[in-house]
């Protein structure tokens, strides 16, 4: 095994975080980069032996050159599309092309690129092009790069599937333009691309190579939301094309301003997934599977593992973990796992300086007369309404 570390950028994004313990149960050093260490350390696998933190940004070519240094592999698992950055391809751009100077400089053997399937073709989404073009930015580059074009990615936590699922519970009723609803996709469990992330890094045949992942299944859209619906015990929502929806650019645009009404993903993320649902995703190349062979989860069997993941309450990454850093004491905050995406769910936690004797007389006098320490009014709505209603 290697003593040089290998480099996992975005180790604290929903791929990354999950990427970054199996390298290491592989026996690999990991250098996970993220721009907060205080995110990274607040990981379960942050106080490994063979794991290193750094802090770096891609946008920063001086502290990405510290990153890179002394490794023999890196990872590039960062996209910039989240709610404080609007202009996406303009970031991924810069970072790719930043990416590209640090490793020229070092002794870097390859780099492995998570992409997407789809960008090539003149009716992709903005985002599924923007991916293809940080591949293509990666390659021109010294450093040999393996390049995985991915369909949608199945699992708990994923930003894919939380669309999935919010318009799966919410709505009885779906308007989608007739092209949309049609629209095949070859979906992959992320089980699946992580072995085919760790994988790559086995296998030097894959060293400079391009290569489609996806899951055994091509289904259309329509019927991955009833797979999700039967794995749900849901009623299979009703798809209806209206006249109003025209199998246009405007009839997309329009289906997918409705949605994003519904959904807990800022418009800044969902709208790049809902316009990549328009573009075809089906592998048309399959040597991976003959180099790395696995068993490729079906769709319904990933949706069944994603759902009982979600209600065991043993997701290991969410979409909400790349971008902003929230406060140390957020236990949790989103949806409450059984409340099908109709109630948001907080947990907070703070370390006090006192034994549980002196804390709990303090903790028993909360409410009533005394009130509580926010949002007395509310309490206060919430008694009569319980009253109400006996």
């Amino acid at each position: 095994m290697r003593t040089q570390p290998v480099l996992v950028t975005g180790a604290t994004g929903y791929v990354g975080g999950r990427l970054v313990p199996r390298l290491l149960a592989a026996g690999y050093r990991v250098r996970a980069m993220a721009r907060s260490l205080d995110k990274l350390r607040g990981r379960r696998w942050s106080d490994h032996p063979s794991l290193e933190l750094a802090q770096a940004d891609l946008q920063d070519p001086a502290s990405l050159s510290k990153a890179v240094q002394g490794c023999f592999a890196a990872y590039y698992l960062v996209h910039s599309m989240n709610p404080d950055q609007r202009e996406f391809t303009l970031a991924d751009r810069r970072a790719a092309h930043n990416f590209v100077s640090a490793i020229a400089k070092m002794k870097l053997e390859r780099v492995i690129y998570l992409g997407g399937l789809g960008g090539e073709s003149p009716d992709s989404s903005p985002h599924l092009k923007s991916r293809a073009e940080v591949g293509k930015i990666l390659q021109s580059g010294p450093v040999p790069v393996t390049f995985l074009r991915s369909a949608h990615i199945l699992g708990s936590g994923s930003a894919s599937f939380e669309i999935l699922r919010y318009l799966a519970e919410r709505l009885l009723i779906i308007l989608i333009p007739a092209k949309m609803m049609g629209t095949k996709v070859q979906p992959i469990c992320i089980r699946n691309v992580l072995n085919y992330l760790v994988g790559c890094l086995e296998k030097d045949e894959t060293i400079g190579q391009t290569f489609d992942i996806g899951g055994p299944d091509i289904i259309t859209n329509r019927r991955l939301f009833e797979l999700y619906a039967e794995e749900a015990g849901l009623r299979k929502p009703i798809f209806i094309t209206p006249r109003f929806l025209p199998a246009s650019t405007l009839g997309r645009k329009l289906a997918i301003s409705l949605a994003k009404l519904l959904l807990p993903v800022p418009p800044s993320i969902a709208e790049p997934l809902l316009e990549g649902a328009a573009s075809q995703m089906a592998v048309m190349d399959d040597r991976i599977t003959r180099i790395i062979p696995q068993e490729l989860m079906t769709c319904r069997d990933a949706i069944r593992r994603a759902i009982q993941k979600e209600s065991l309450q043993l997701v290991e990454t969410r979409w909400t973990d790349a971008g902003e850093l929230k406060p140390p004491e957020w236990v949790h905050a989103g949806d409450a796992p059984y409340a099908g995406g109709t109630l948001l769910q907080g947990g907070f936690r703070v370390g006090i300086a006192a034994s549980p004797d002196e804390v709990w007389p303090i903790i028993s006098r909360i409410g009533g007369q005394n009130g509580w320490y926010y949002g007395d009014f509310l309490w206060q709505l919430r008694g009569w309404m319980d009253n109400l209603v006996g």
